[in-house]
């Protein structure tokens, strides 16, 4: 099976390289000077309701990372040493095939997390994970997470039951989007990315469509139909340029598509 090579600023090595600078120290060096790095931790299902002095314990062995697109931050069967938090940018996590070809898993922007399971259980991560958009993570160690919560079994059984909740609302999540057509399920993603209440907006997709497709569970080659069917609710495509005429009207055209007909 072909595998991505190792970036060489990964984790593993000796030092940084010119292309990854590197914030180390304590949580509270971690936060210094960046209440929204704070608050996206603190929001995290994972440390819901953790207290401050818990979570710097947690996080002892974090840091601040910035990685350009197309970094690799892990290969599939490497040791899961860590986890990461996003920032900023966005990470895919995909799997290869034996002939080379790539399969994007789940797509991970701002205020998300991922790879805590194979940290926590396997201790080797089961997939590639890339940097699709320039990106900002916390690098969260394993060593003094661990050490935290093999101290404190109560800790540990409050995260178990954050995660739990947080999975059973992704699986709501997952039914709800499998009841939605092709084109609804663009269509949401495009109001997602704008503020616009009513009247035209313009949006600039945060990443290319092949990625967009696989974001919102639908082929390559069905995307571009479904994106000449929004043309008919007013939504205009160019390269990663898309402009939405009336985004009230193309959300009512999504809320009467899901509405029980009598």
């Amino acid at each position: 099976m072909a595998k991505p090579s190792s970036c060489p600023c990964r984790p593993a090595c000796e030092g940084p390289t010119s292309d990854c600078e590197r914030t180390l120290g304590t949580p509270q060096r971690l936060f210094k000077g960046s209440q929204s790095a704070q608050d996206v931790v603190t929001a995290l299902p994972l440390f819901d309701g953790i207290q401050p002095e818990v979570l710097n314990r947690l996080l002892a062995d974090s840091n601040t990372i910035s990685r350009r697109r197309a970094t690799l931050l892990f290969g599939a069967g490497d040791e899961a040493d860590c986890f990461y938090i996003v920032l900023d940018g966005a990470v895919k996590l995909f799997a290869l095939s034996q002939d080379g070809r790539e399969t994007i898993v789940e797509i991970f922007g701002p205020g998300t997390s991922f790879a805590e399971a194979a940290m926590l259980a396997t201790g080797r991560f089961p997939l590639h994970a890339e940097v699709i958009e320039d990106a900002s993570l916390i690098r969260v160690g394993r060593r003094a997470f661990l050490h935290t919560l093999h101290s404190d079994h109560a800790l540990a059984y409050r995260m178990l039951a954050g995660l739990v909740k947080w999975n059973r609302r992704l699986a709501t999540e997952i039914h709800d989007l499998k009841l939605r057509t092709p084109w609804q399920r663009v269509a949401e993603f495009l109001l997602a990315q704008t503020g616009v209440v009513e009247g035209q907006a313009d949006i600039s997709l945060p990443f290319n469509k092949e990625v967009l497709a696989s974001r919102v569970g639908i082929r390559r080659e069905s995307l571009s139909r479904v994106l000449g069917r929004l043309r008919a609710l007013g939504v205009q495509t160019s390269g990663n340029a898309v402009r939405i005429e009336d985004v009230a009207t193309l959300r009512r055209a999504c809320l009467d598509a899901s509405t029980p007909k009598s």
